[in-house]
């Protein structure tokens, strides 16, 4: 166990008497001693134990306000503590390392009641400092299973959080309840402090499968502004091919990139919700290349061999003729000519998306990365001045962007080019 000193402990706002001694980070296994607290449920304060004098499996749920998986989880916890009654006690758990105040705290929860006509009935301690140093941890939703003699029985993602799972622990069943490990982001991924980061000269891990302690994103090293390592972590494939190229050939848009392959469905995130689980656990990924500091030139192409060589799959450029949307000019060039002024570009903008003095490029550019629109467009409209422009109803719809278009003097024609896209096909 590891010792971490700090001066006072607040809960909930409320100090409990703990000054100076020393809290030691629990493990699975490990038994908590007794300890009170204050927690809020509906308005009101409470002062609650742990472990629980009732005999109740307590489960706490460290979220914070910012965090959008936390909050899409609070239903199904709230579901879950009714379904199993006085057996079990979540515990919401906001610390005060999350960045939340009270009042952050009290918006969030009106909000809720005013969103779904009922409080959130779950119970609540704010401005936590104690449970997050018995229970440290780098990735929220965290929960954290403590069962009634205190015992600590799992630290888990909301994914683990099934009723299943919480009847067999509360039966004292053998159930494998796959534990949360958070990783440290600023290791090479699945290291320890046993290995001599200064000597290091290149490193890269490739897994399939989703590891829970791991966050869905990416993770950079550097030395200074010189990136010489890249994480993509609990990725799908193509937005992990996505994220390779277009650091490759800046510019890359997704509808410049073609699937061929038997068992698509591996490549695509079900609709249904209640079918995502069992597809991230079988179709996430995570890649870690580190290279040495004077060949960082190399890093993405040495992650893209990486894939190419033990993902199953094979990737390269190709030229081909394909089906796109030619852009083209049907009257006078000079009434998109701008007026002048300071470059602004905001073509990426929710409301009323514009460019000002700025070249037509960075249409094209909003257009290749546009929903509505599945395959490529190529400029041929010989504009090479700078332009104006405005869409005041954005990009979500086709008619609506062919229509603004047409305002401007230009017109959007299907049409077939040769043109440089990248294959991935499955390896044979």
């Amino acid at each position: 166990m590891y010792t971490k000193l700090i001066p006072a402990i607040v809960l909930c706002g409320l100090f409990i008497h703990v000054y100076s001694q020393p809290v030691k980070f629990l493990r699975i296994g490990d038994t908590l001693t007794n300890t009170d607290f204050i927690y809020s449920l509906n308005d009101q304060k409470y002062t609650g134990s742990l472990p629980d004098k009732n005999g109740k499996l307590t489960i706490l749920d460290f979220w914070a306000t910012w965090c959008s998986s936390c909050i899409k989880a609070l239903p199904k916890v709230e579901a879950l503590q009714k379904e199993m009654g006085d057996r079990v006690q979540f515990i919401l758990v906001n610390t005060k390392n999350s960045g939340d105040n009270p009042i952050k705290i009290r918006n969030f929860f009106s909000k809720w009641k005013e969103r779904y006509g009922a409080n959130l009935n779950l119970a609540s301690v704010e401005q936590d400092t104690l449970l997050d140093a018995l229970f440290p941890h780098q990735l929220i939703p965290h929960y954290v299973w403590i069962d009634a003699g205190g015992k600590i029985a799992a630290f888990t993602s909301v994914e683990q959080l099934t009723a299943a799972n919480i009847k067999a622990v509360l039966e004292k069943e053998r159930v494998q309840i796959a534990m949360k490990k958070d990783q440290d982001a600023s290791s090479p991924l699945f290291t320890n402090s046993d290995l001599p980061q200064s000597q290091l000269r290149s490193y890269s891990i490739f897994l399939k499968g989703k590891f829970d302690g791991l966050p869905s994103g990416n993770r950079l090293h550097q030395s200074g502004d010189t990136v010489y390592g890249h994480g993509i972590t609990n990725t799908p494939l193509k937005d992990m091919y996505l994220t390779i190229l277009q650091k490759l050939y800046p510019g890359f848009t997704e509808n410049h990139l073609i699937l061929e392959m038997k068992k698509p469905f591996k490549w695509t995130i079900p609709a249904i919700e209640g079918e995502q689980n069992a597809w991230y656990k079988e179709n996430m990924y995570s890649l870690e290349v580190i290279v040495p500091i004077d060949k960082v030139s190399t890093l993405y192409k040495e992650m893209l061999q990486e894939l190419n060589r033990h993902s199953g799959y094979t990737a390269k450029m190709e030229n081909r003729n394909i089906n796109c949307f030619v852009l083209m000019s049907t009257s006078k060039k000079d009434q998109l000519k701008s007026r002048g002024g300071e470059t602004d570009i905001r073509m990426f903008y929710v409301d009323r998306p514009y460019l000002k003095n700025a070249p037509l490029q960075y249409l094209i550019a909003r257009l290749n990365n546009c929903p509505a629109i599945a395959i490529p467009i190529v400029d041929e409209t010989g504009i090479d001045f700078p332009v104006d422009m405005d869409f005041p109803e954005g990009f979500s719809d086709l008619e609506k962007i062919t229509l603004r278009l047409k305002q401007y003097g230009l017109v959007l024609e299907k049409a077939e080019r040769n043109m440089e896209v990248f294959v991935i096909r499955e390896r044979e």
